[in-house]
């Protein structure tokens, strides 16, 4: 999880989601190497209950992992919140398991379906669901306590989506799809730390930061940040006057002294605005938006930026072509 290799696309809003994926099924095949290879140190009433606090806390703790990461936290604080959200989720996921077999369910259920429901062979979704809805809700629980300004309604949804997702890709996999409980357990788990990683935690804005560069002129490839480390009100000035400026551009591509600016606001939204009579041109897909300076209004125009936007000043062939594109704010 390194924030240089994450692009600022609607891919990095899966980024996390794969993370934590991988990780709640390394620790599916973790607990089934074991089971094989070593043996349980458990009766097979329990084998449900170890998968379970496996992959929910590698589920809980690569959510936190990721977060530390991403945000270049200091490395005791990643192991140790990593280490305490798992510990917390999977010893929830625990109590609730042994809580719902040996006091909810005995309760809940008639007599007549209780020999079906104490059956550790019985694979059915049916005596099942309250356990995943609540190993999902409990994985959600650890990332709750250790983030700072975590939402509790988001952590709280996501985790029991991600409890539902589990417990749909396990059915599915075996009832429907595959009829085998093996890729059931995979297909399963990742669902669910998937669902969290999507739904609990993604990569905010906060950690871009808007640049522009020279696509077109004489300075090809120069480029200059919007805003700097601390979120704050920016505006970058771009033309050919010798000081003061932001981004000096040559006056014979048809840059005048003062021609156009980019500002950001404390919210990251970014806006440029024509300070020239000349041309100044915002281009996208299919939409060309001209901003140049009219006398007639008591403000400049402005239009909102998006990656991957053009800022063109100038006209004919000389005109400077310039890119806004979000970085990581550690980029220099």
């Amino acid at each position: 999880m390194n924030i240089f290799l994450v692009p600022y696309t609607w891919l990095r809003h899966f980024q996390v989601a794969i993370f934590t994926g991988a990780a709640a099924m390394v620790a599916w095949w973790v607990v089934l190497t074991w089971m094989v290879v070593v043996g349980p140190q458990w009766s097979i009433g329990y084998d449900g209950m170890v998968l379970l606090v496996a992959v929910v806390a590698a589920s809980s703790g690569s959510a936190t992992l990721a977060e530390g990461t991403l945000r270049r936290l200091h490395p005791a604080w990643r192991v140790s919140r990593t280490a305490l959200s798992a510990a917390i989720s999977g010893g929830m996921t625990a109590a609730w398991y042994l809580m719902w077999h040996n006091v909810t369910m005995p309760v809940l259920m008639p007599e007549i379906l209780e020999a079906d429901y104490t059956d550790p062979s019985l694979v059915s979704l049916r005596y099942r669901s309250g356990i995943f809805v609540m190993a999902g809700l409990t994985s959600s629980l650890g990332p709750l306590i250790v983030r700072k300004g975590a939402f509790i309604l988001d952590h709280l949804l996501a985790g029991i989506c991600a409890g539902m997702a589990f417990g749909a890709a396990w059915h599915v996999s075996n009832f429907t799809a595959f009829y085998d409980l093996y890729l059931a357990g995979a297909f399963g788990a990742f669902a669910m730390g998937g669902t969290l990683g999507l739904l609990a935690w993604g990569i905010p804005d906060e950690l871009y930061a808007g640049w522009l560069r020279v696509l077109k002129g004489s300075r090809y490839a120069h480029r200059i940040p919007i805003d700097a480390l601390e979120r704050s009100h920016k505006e970058r000035f771009l033309g050919h006057f010798p000081r003061g400026l932001d981004m000096w551009l040559p006056v014979e591509e048809g840059v005048l002294e003062l021609h156009a600016s980019v500002v950001v606001d404390a919210e990251q939204n970014y806006r440029a605005r024509g300070l020239t009579l000349h041309s100044v041109r915002v281009k996208r897909f299919l939409e060309s938006i001209d901003i140049r300076y009219d006398p007639r209004r008591p403000a400049p125009l402005e239009t909102r930026l998006t990656p991957g936007d053009r800022l063109v000043l100038g006209e004919g062939k000389h005109a400077v072509e310039l890119e806004f594109l979000m970085l990581p704010r550690e980029e220099k």
